[in-house]
């Protein structure tokens, strides 16, 4: 596939993803779904600014935009990322130094392929801390929105973690594995109460 898939339409890449293709899969999914968290993060700080003077909110537009640019660079990388190991896994086996050959290119190819959606996952953290610093800025008529800006977050780190958990499970060097198995672990802690805390709020706020 020569075009980018976030220069595609909505319904292709959707249809890309239904295919029996390796690529694009969940990661790139997952980085999708933290760019439109990210978008919509940006869409009610931006309805704020109409309303309210705080010089704050136009650092923190810059900010969410940034995660968003980030994201959809993600979408692209996981897909180029997961096509090294499809490659890989496509090379000769006939003699014993193919084998060899074959096990250290699908070896990086895996690694590189679970670093990808672990940086969606710590895009994905951030994109979360951004929301819920936003939340009490956010207009009533749009705090929903940031709700569901902070549940596209969650999804985006959590499907991207289980992308970096799928490929390192294939991984042979524990070193690797242990440093980014750590890594991941420290943008997963305290994900849950902090997604909590955003929709009690978001809740409290739109209760009927």
């Amino acid at each position: 596939m020569t075009e980018r898939l976030v220069d595609r339409t909505l319904r292709a890449f959707s249809d890309d993803l239904a295919s029996d293709a390796p690529v694009p899969g969940g990661g790139s999914a997952a980085a999708y779904a933290g760019a439109v968290g990210a978008a919509l993060a940006a869409m009610v700080a931006r309805i704020a600014t109409k309303k309210a003077t705080d010089p704050s909110l136009s650092e923190y537009i810059t900010e969410v935009d940034h995660l968003r640019a980030d994201f959809l660079r993600l979408v692209d990388d996981d897909a180029a990322a997961y096509t090294r190991v499809a490659e890989a896994m496509k090379l000769p086996r006939a003699s014993d130094q193919d084998k060899r050959v074959r096990t250290e290119r699908l070896q990086s190819a895996l690694l590189a392929a679970s670093r990808v959606p672990l940086e969606v996952a710590k895009t994905g953290r951030r994109l979360l801390d951004a929301c819920e610093r936003g939340m009490k800025s956010a207009p009533a008529a749009a705090v929903s929105d940031i709700g569901v800006g902070a549940l596209m977050a969650e999804a985006a780190l959590r499907g991207a973690a289980m992308n970096v958990m799928i490929n390192l499970s294939s991984v042979k060097d524990p070193g690797q594995v242990k440093a980014l198995s750590e890594d991941l672990d420290r943008a997963l802690d305290g994900v849950e109460a902090q997604r909590k805390r955003i929709t009690d709020f978001v809740e409290s706020r739109i209760a009927r």
